[in-house]
C-alpha cells in the first residue's frame, strides 16, 4: 500500500513538472509614441484573464503564460491620428480542450491616458480592475463567462457608455458609480448579474438593466437621489424594490422626493421577460 501512495505521489509531481515545463512565458508592452488616446480591442476566449490600472507611461503591458501547443495569441498595434490602436486576443490551435492554466494573461493599463475599451470575452475567467483608468468608452461582448469588474477608485473623467451585451454568464460588477458614467447599458441573457452602482457621482446617469431569462441583484446608493421605470411583475417575472424609501409616482414609476432638483442623480429602467430582479439600497 505505502508502495503505491509513493509511486501515485511521484506519478503527480512528474505531472507538474511536465506541466510546468510546457508552458511559456512572454510580457508584451505598447509604448504611446505621442499618440494621446488608446483604442483597445480584444477577444479573449478560454483561459483566465486579469485587468490591472497601472501609473505607467506604456499604453498596455501584458505578462503572458501560454502552452504554445494549445494557444496562439497576438498583440499588435499602431500609430494614426494621434490614437494609439491595441488590438490582443487569443485562441485554440486545435480541438483539444484547454484549462485556464494554458492561456493566463495580467493586463496593466495604463491611468495616464485616455482610453476607449472594446472586448470580447468568451468561456472564460476575467478579473478586470478598471479604477482609476480615465475610460472614455467601455463596450463588453460576455459569452459563457465568469467574469468579475470593479472600479476602486473614480475614474477621472466622464465616461459617455458603458454596453454589456451578456449571454449565460456570471458578472458580477461593484463600485459601478466611480466609473463617472452618463450612460450604462446591459442586455443580460440566461445568466447571473450582481450589479452593484455605489460610488461616486456627477451629474445624470442613465441606467438601463433588460434581462431575458435570468436574475439581478442591484444595489442602489442611499445617497443619491433616483427614479425608477419598471415594466411591473407578472407570473413570469418579479421586479422587487426592498428597503423602499421611494413615491410610487405613478403605475411602475418611482422618484425619491428630492429626484426633481437634484444635480447629481439616477435615472434606472428595468425590465426582465423571464427571471427576478431585486433592487436594494445600501451606503
Amino acid at each position: 500500500m505505502k508502495k503505491a501512495i509513493i509511486t501515485f505521489f511521484s506519478f503527480v509531481f512528474m505531472f507538474s513538472i511536465v506541466s510546468a515545463a510546457r508552458i511559456k512565458k512572454e510580457t508584451e508592452k505598447v509604448d504611446m509614441n505621442g499618440a494621446d488616446k488608446i483604442i483597445l480591442k480584444g477577444e479573449l476566449g478560454a483561459g483566465g484573464f486579469k485587468i490591472l490600472p497601472k501609473n505607467q507611461d506604456e499604453a498596455f503591458i501584458a505578462n503572458i503564460s501560454y502552452y504554445p501547443k494549445n494557444v496562439e495569441y497576438w498583440v499588435d498595434s499602431k500609430i494614426r491620428s494621434n490614437k494609439c490602436f491595441i488590438d490582443i486576443g487569443s485562441e485554440r490551435t486545435n480541438k483539444h480542450s484547454m484549462d485556464s492554466e494554458e492561456n493566463k494573461w495580467e493586463i496593466m493599463l495604463s491611468k495616464k491616458h485616455p482610453i476607449e475599451i472594446d472586448l470580447e470575452i468568451g468561456a472564460c475567467k476575467s478579473d478586470f480592475e478598471l479604477g482609476g483608468i480615465p475610460i472614455k468608452e467601455l463596450s463588453l461582448d460576455v459569452g459563457a463567462a465568469d467574469a468579475s469588474i470593479s472600479f476602486s477608485e473614480r475614474n477621472p473623467i466622464r465616461l459617455k457608455s458603458i454596453d454589456i451585451d451578456a449571454g449565460a454568464c456570471s458578472l458580477e460588477m461593484q463600485d459601478i458609480g466611480n466609473a463617472n458614467f452618463e450612460s450604462f447599458k446591459i442586455e443580460g441573457g440566461a445568466g447571473s448579474f450582481d450589479l452593484d452602482f455605489l460610488g461616486d457621482y456627477e451629474g445624470v446617469s442613465r441606467i438601463d438593466i433588460e434581462i431575458g431569462l435570468g436574475s439581478a441583484d442591484i444595489v442602489l446608493p442611499k445617497n443619491v437621489p433616483v427614479q425608477i421605470h419598471t415594466d411591473g411583475s407578472n407570473w413570469l417575472s418579479s421586479i422587487d424594490i426592498h428597503n423602499n424609501r421611494l413615491d410610487e409616482i405613478k403605475d411602475d414609476l418611482y422618484e425619491s422626493d428630492d429626484f426633481e432638483d437634484a444635480d447629481n442623480k439616477i435615472i434606472l429602467t428595468v425590465s426582465v421577460g423571464l427571471g427576478s430582479v431585486d433592487i436594494r439600497f445600501r451606503k
